[in-house]
């Protein structure tokens, strides 16, 4: 099978170019390598999930989303990009995900914080 490059449609080996787009089509090695960058890709477009008031609860947060293969990032809003601007207003930092694991994500917040 090959498949198109910009729309994912698949053919058969005897056919060159895709019907609806007119994209040259790949072999489906090429696909799955395309396929495996673009889902890196959308893993990297991380979401807020939580406010959190401290270092220590960032932290409690972000380990257990790490125990369960979750991305995380903690932003902290005394960084320099913010300097401190927002402390007194929005809490410590933020907890941020991929947006294909908001879901999961506040599960495990809700489980750690008590709420099932």
């Amino acid at each position: 099978m090959k498949y198109c490059p910009k729309c994912g449609g698949e053919f058969f080996d005897d056919v060159d170019a895709c019907e609806d787009c007119n994209t040259g089509l790949v072999s489906a090695v090429e696909w799955n390598k395309i396929a495996d960058e673009r889902k890196k890709e959308d893993n990297e477009f991380f979401v807020n999930l939580k406010a959190v008031g401290d270092r220590f609860e960032a932290d409690v947060i972000k380990d257990a989303l790490e125990k369960e293969n979750i991305p995380v990032l903690v932003r902290s809003f005394q960084d320099t990009s913010f300097n401190g601007l927002y402390v007194a207003q929005k809490g410590w930092g933020v907890i941020e995900v991929p947006e294909e694991y908001r879901e999961q994500a506040k599960k495990v917040v809700e489980a750690l914080q008590g709420n099932k």
